[in-house]
């Protein structure tokens, strides 16, 4: 969706794709559904059809976005330590400004 303000972007759940990376392609904000650490979803074999940390990171560098906000987490990624983890790992991937949001955020374009 095109703003007078900026772009932003809204994925729905989906694993990292290719038409995810096109679609928010130097979008100014990507909004991405992230359930859980990239890694625990992969050995629980939640990652198919869901997108989780670094797969959010990947598609957000990839398509060149600017800030990526995280949305629809899960309960265990949403705790102080995973949370923490999480965001250290995706910066090692993503160079962008990274949200994690919560119940009535208000983000301004």
């Amino acid at each position: 969706m095109d703003t007078p303000d900026g772009s932003v972007v809204f994925t729905g759940d989906t694993q990292p794709c290719q038409s995810v990376i096109d679609l928010a392609r130097d979008a100014d904000m990507m909004l991405c559904m992230c359930w859980d650490d990239q890694d625990v979803m992969s050995q629980s074999g939640e990652a198919t059809g869901q997108c989780g940390t670094t797969g959010a990171a990947q598609m957000a560098q990839e398509a060149g976005v600017k800030k990526l906000v995280l949305v629809h987490m899960g309960p265990s990624l949403s705790a102080q330590e995973p949370f923490y983890n999480a965001n250290l790992a995706m910066q090692r991937i993503y160079q962008g400004d990274i949200v994690f949001s919560e119940e009535l955020l208000k983000i301004d374009l």
